[in-house]
């Protein structure tokens, strides 16, 4: 490969949509039966919608409500997976990468580079922050990626 790939990987998107879409299936799905339990609870807001909620019990509901619930989580997967940052490590380059944008960070350019929590910082020879953003790759690899290319990693 010519270069490192930073970014979630084929299993994890696989994971991300899978989750996302049982997660959909089960709240819809168990959602009107917990309204109408919660609907009792004396303390709990807004009851009136919590009943409204409650009362989708109708046959065609218990097929409606696990499609849209599907449909709905794996919408929510392809948002999250969308709004991902990505950084593409390459000899001579970063390449960061968010949704459809691409933005090329010279090595010349990269003064030294730092975790901070979960978020991988790469700071300017000008003193400004190139890249500031969390990663979905683990932090050895992210270590690796950038160590076996000689990029200036400061963090141990």
């Amino acid at each position: 490969m010519p270069y490192d790939d930073l970014g979630s990987t084929r299993e994890d998107k696989i994971w991300t949509y899978a989750l996302f879409a049982v997660g959909g299936v089960l709240l819809l799905t168990v959602g009107p039966l917990l309204a109408r339990w919660l609907a009792d609870v004396p303390f709990i807001p807004f009851k009136d919608v919590v009943r409204w909620v409650g009362d989708f019990d109708q046959p065609w509901a218990w097929v409606a409500r696990p499609a849209i619930g599907l449909v709905a989580g794996l919408v929510v997967a392809f948002v999250v997976l969308v709004d991902e940052w990505r950084l593409e490590v390459h000899d001579d380059a970063i390449v960061v990468v968010h949704d459809r944008d691409r933005r090329r960070l010279v090595r010349e350019t990269i003064l030294g580079i730092h975790f901070e929590g979960k978020k991988v910082v790469i700071e300017g020879t000008d003193g400004r922050r190139l890249f500031d953003k969390p990663v979905e790759a683990k932090r050895a690899v992210v270590k690796e990626a950038f160590a076996s290319r000689g990029y200036p990693l400061e963090s141990e």
